[in-house]
């Protein structure tokens, strides 16, 4: 299930019902953040990993309002974080 606030999107898992990619151990009533980012993602590529930090990407992907690229990160607690932006 997807919950959209405007342009965000915050996906709600259903246990067995997972999509990919997912929150490292998805449990009922966890959630993944697609969060939007005006910077371009080769810069929020750079950022991160200049802190660090592991992503994948940049994907092709489809956001809620149309095809979008993203790069994905885990929380501390393994969640998914996508940062996303349209084309």
């Amino acid at each position: 299930m997807a919950l959209k606030f405007g342009r965000q999107k915050i996906n709600i898992h259903e246990a067995g019902h997972e999509i990919d990619l997912k929150a490292d151990r998805p449990t009922s009533g966890s959630a993944d953040l697609c969060l939007l980012v005006r910077d371009s993602l080769d810069d929020v590529v750079a950022a991160l990993r200049g802190r660090h930090v592991n992503c994948l990407g940049p994907v092709r992907r489809t956001g809620a309002h149309g095809a979008a690229t993203s790069v994905y990160v885990r929380d501390p607690e393994r969640n998914l974080i996508e940062l996303s932006r349209y084309d």
